[in-house]
This record gives structure tokens, sequence and C-alpha cells, in this order.
């Protein structure tokens, strides 16, 4: 007795005889002309290609400069791009080091001048030609406060804007990159 399997079933069922060869094709359910292969292949690459160019989108269009006349917007938005370069730097360092880093070490390390800040500056050319300065007061008007956990495994950064002595601004940050802005309660941000 000769026993087939489902596949050679299934290819009896549908191989082409010289006799019946059109009537089994449009029985077949799979179009062996390549019709339906080829329209799920086109689907599928062009899906493919969206998720590219949807993934391949620029990566900094949040940091466009915004021109503003308000100057307090304007070092609101230098000190949120000065913190996002702090954060990118220690995230580099904690990569390269196993841990994060102090304020003085990092301005002077390749991975706030090579990375940090001039990532930054890409988006802001206002960030290109500052010169920070080691200890609290990093530039004029600017003071840091950078904390490291007793390993260094975490920080907090405090971005102060010691020019505003009515509302006291700061940006603040941690070691999971969230920005945030404050100011004194009685006053909007």
């Amino acid at each position: 007795m000769n026993v087939l399997s489902p596949l050679d079933i299934l290819n009896s069922q549908y191989r082409c005889q010289p006799d019946n060869c059109s009537a089994k094709r449009e029985q077949s359910p799979i179009d062996y002309e390549g019709g339906i292969m080829k329209k799920h292949l086109v689907i599928s690459c062009g899906i493919l290609l969206a998720l590219f160019l949807g993934m391949s989108a620029p990566q900094y269009a949040q940091n466009a400069p915004v021109h503003s006349d308000n100057p307090d917007h304007a070092k609101r938005s230098l000190a949120i791009k000065l913190v996002r370069a702090i954060n990118t730097a220690e995230l580099d360092y904690k990569f390269k080091h196993g841990v994060y880093a102090t304020w003085d070490t990092l301005v002077t390390s390749e991975d706030f001048t090579s990375r940090g800040i001039k990532w930054a500056a890409q988006n802001d050319s206002q960030l290109a030609n500052l010169q920070f300065s080691k200890g609290s007061d990093i530039l004029p008007g600017w003071r840091l406060r950078l904390n490291l956990t007793v390993e260094g495994k975490g920080y907090d950064l405090l971005l102060e804007d010691v020019t505003d002595k009515q509302c006291g601004y700061a940006a603040l940050t941690d070691e999971r990159g969230v920005i945030r802005q404050g100011k004194a309660i009685d006053c909007e941000i």
C-alpha cells in the first residue's frame, strides 16, 4: 500500500497536467504566476521602507531653535540645552568608566567637549563658543550643583540662573535624563 503525506496530496492535487492545467491553476490557493506573492512582497517592502524612513527622521527635531525676543526665554533655552549636553556627557562617561563624573572631571573630559557640548552646539550656535569653568560658577550668571551618589551610580543636577533674584529660575535633572524647570512658588514658569 502506498501512503501519501499531506504534502504529497497537496502537490498532486495542484500539479499541472497538460489536459487540465488552466483548471487546476484557478483552484490553486497559491497563484503560481506570482501575483499574490508579488503583491505581498511589495506590501511588505513598502511597510519596511515606511518604518525605516520614519526611524531615520531627524532625531533632534525637538531641538530646533526657537527665536524669541524675550530675554528670559533665551536664557531658559540656553539652560535646557546645556543640561541636555551635560546629561549626554554623563551617560557617555558612565558607559566608559562605570560611574558618573563630577563636574570638574566632566568639564575637561572628551565626553563633554566632544560629545555633549558639540552635539548641543550643532543645534544652537550660542553654545559653540562658551568657555566653561570648573567649580560651581560654570558660566557668568549660571551656578551648577552636580551631586553624585556615594558610589557614583546616580546624580542630581541643578543649574540655577543667579541673575534671576526674584524667581530663582533653575533647570534640574538626574541620571534618568528627565529635565525639569523650576522657579519660586509665586512665579509663573
